[in-house]
């Protein structure tokens, strides 16, 4: 009895040592670690031979729970969640090349250490986020080379290429699938009664699909067909140093009726990405934070009546849902594309071709209108710039709305027709002066609008560093790509393009950044100059779709194909990879907030249905956490 109370007093002690460290006031700490009791889960993670493994995921969901978090291992193999409630939990260990290790505790008292020994599997690609089956396509040949390529601009617009790729056909199975895919909408959706003539006989295929599908299909018979594969598959190296200081928060967002299946969620990875036909995975087009750290997304291309946004509650997980009404039909709830907050917090988006704005206290909406008692019109993007105008893209031309006077201004592009392909605005971005920049992916063209001028600059695009050797594609090989210009099926541009989707500005940077969803660059403008700076990214064939300035001019970029979000710090021109714990999240945007004083990111999974939430420790917290969680759980053997 003795000793135990001994322990029990070291324990105490230890806490109140890692509370001083830590800092727990508000305004330092991060949220991680706001929570001041509870339980401590951790432990060690090894691998067969007894050797301790750096960078593997462990996660623990509660009974019940929508919400699951994420910690990783560090170099001594150690993990360790912030405190949580003591519950009933499913804890699970995943690394790729190797199967999931699962327990399902009780954690009591105030530590509890589970440890896991990891073995190694033969088959592991259905675990690999898409660019890694990308990468591992051959290319020993020419053909093999344009093959590939194609594939890269046909086969991962409206799913990531894991998807495509993870069941095998024959010659005559793979032409079929092209074939239904070049007349699909990019959703991923096949005609349904919810969704008639997405994929009717009678629509027009992509010419490039057209084109190249019966020599595509040979090569993909050849890679992934009946017999031996020629792909040779490798993992990322798993995450090291301050990629493994993360605690990620993700939280299921299915529509009513749907449930919470840990099945085809992208959660267990062996299982593979999730499929782009189960409207189930489809509740989270986009999302950002509030001040306090809750969650919003946006519910896009699914008719409901319920939901145009919703609110996550980020202790517990519940969401109140926000409806818009529909012009047409009141009674169902409009889609929303884009979600942003801006400098005071207050949530903008697109409602039905309305602007719309929401109070993150009240969830109070409101349409905003001119003083005239006009609506001001909406596109499906938006962002704020450094004076606090709401800019959306409109057509070939973009909107700025001042919430302080309720003007609007309105813009056109220089380039309203095109040969060379579609002049059609995509992603937008505001700078720190005003001003408004739009993504003209069709023809690789950054359009400024100066706010104080109201002139229109078309910024060109270079060549995609990784552009095709000359002499890949000639003939009508080159010209069906000429023929369609930036315009191919599902808005993925040319090899030859940056193809940029949505650009990100602010205070306090300098520049525009246009995440290069083709070139596998991080495109740099200078907001005054215009000059034009390339940054290869970490990996290729990712699908980098969104990038963000924070408070401190970091950039944080998501990627579609690669279940991942990157830092990259522009004074170093250093990367920071962080792997999400889903496969298949195919994310299609992300926003940056400061709560208490910390950045925290909101990451929208389209593909999984779930809005996740990164949180960042420094070494020193997160040591302080092992420390006591080691000298606790050593104390009690």
């Amino acid at each position: 009895m003795k000793g135990r109370n001994t322990r029990n007093r070291l324990v105490v002690t230890l806490l109140c040592a890692v509370c001083g460290v830590l800092g727990l006031t508000v305004g330092v700490a991060p949220q991680a670690l706001a929570q001041s009791n509870g339980v401590l889960l951790t432990g060690t993670i090894t691998d067969g031979a007894g050797e301790t493994m750096e960078g593997v995921v462990v996660s623990v969901r509660a009974e019940g729970s929508n919400l699951t978090t994420s910690v990783y291992t560090d170099a001594d193999g150690v993990y360790v969640f912030p405190r949580m409630d003591p519950a009933h939990v499913q804890l699970r260990a995943q690394a790729v090349s190797y199967a999931a290790a699962r327990a399902d505790p009780r954690p009591s008292g105030a530590v509890h250490r589970h440890d896991f020994v990891m073995r190694s599997i033969e088959h592991f690609e259905a675990q690999l986020p898409g660019d890694r089956w990308v990468a591992a396509l051959p290319e020993d040949t020419p053909e093999d080379r344009r093959m590939k390529t194609v594939f890269r601009s046909m086969c991962g617009g409206c799913h990531s290429q894991n998807t495509a790729l993870l069941t095998r056909f024959d010659e005559q199975g793979w032409l079929n699938i092209i074939t239904v895919m070049s007349r699909i909408a990019t959703s991923g959706y096949v005609a349904s009664p919810m969704s008639p003539g997405l994929a009717r006989e009678d629509r027009a295929p992509s010419p490039l699909m057209d084109y190249y599908k019966e020599r595509l299909a040979a090569y993909l018979a050849k890679v992934r067909g009946p017999g031996p594969s020629l792909m040779h598959f490798e993992p990322r190296p798993r995450p090291t140093g301050d990629a493994v200081l993360v605690v990620i928060r993700e939280y299921d967002t299915p529509g009513q009726g749907y449930g919470l299946p840990d099945w085809e969620s992208g959660s267990n990875w062996i299982e593979g990405a999730p499929s782009k036909t189960n409207r189930a995975n489809h509740h989270a087009m986009d999302g950002t934070l509030d001040f306090d750290g809750n969650l919003y997304f946006s519910d896009d291309l699914n008719t409901n009546p319920y939901r145009s946004i919703g609110k996550i509650d980020w202790r517990t997980g519940e969401i109140t849902n926000v409806h818009v009404p529909r012009r047409a039909t009141p009674e169902m709830a409009s889609a929303v594309h884009d979600l942003i907050a801006d400098q005071e917090g207050t949530l903008w988006f697109g409602a039905d071709g309305r602007l719309v704005s929401v109070d993150p206290d009240t969830l109070e909406w409101e349409l905003m209108t001119t003083p005239e008692g006009e609506i001001v019109p909406a596109g499906g993007f938006h962002d704020k710039d450094g004076l606090g105008g709401i800019w959306g893209a409109l057509g070939r031309g973009a909107v700025r709305y001042d919430p302080k006077t309720r003007e609007t201004t309105r813009y056109q592009n220089p380039t309203q027709k095109s040969t060379l392909g579609s002049t059609g605005s995509y992603g937008m971005a505001g700078d720190r002066d005003g001003n408004g920049w739009l993504s003209v992916y069709g023809l690789d063209i950054m359009t400024k609008h100066e706010y104080a001028t109201g002139r229109s600059y078309d910024i060109q695009l270079p060549p995609s560093p990784y552009a095709p050797a000359d002499d890949l594609f000639v003939g009508d090989d080159r010209r069906i790509f000429d023929m369609m210009g930036g315009s191919l099926f599902h808005g993925k541009g040319h090899p030859w393009m940056h193809t940029i989707r949505k650009p990100g500005g602010g205070e306090p940077s300098d520049a525009v950044w246009g995440p290069g969803w083709t070139s596998d660059h991080l495109v740099k403008i200078d907001i005054e100059t215009h000059e034009i700076t390339l940054y290869p990214l970490p990996y290729r064939d990712g699908g980098c779709y969104q990038a963000v300035v924070d408070l401190d001019g970091i950039i944080w970029t998501v990627f579609t194909n690669a279940d991942a979000v990157a830092r990259f710090d522009p004074e170093s021109e250093e990367w920071t990879w962080y792997d999400l714990p889903t496969v298949g999240t195919e994310s299609h945007g992300l926003q940056v907030v400061r709560v208490n004083g910390r950045t925290q990111v909101g990451v929208p999974y389209w593909g999984s249905s779930k809005m996740a939430k990164l949180e960042f420790l420094t070494h020193a917290e997160r040591d302080a956490l092992k420390t006591v969680a080691m000298a606790a759980t050593a104390a009690s053997r």
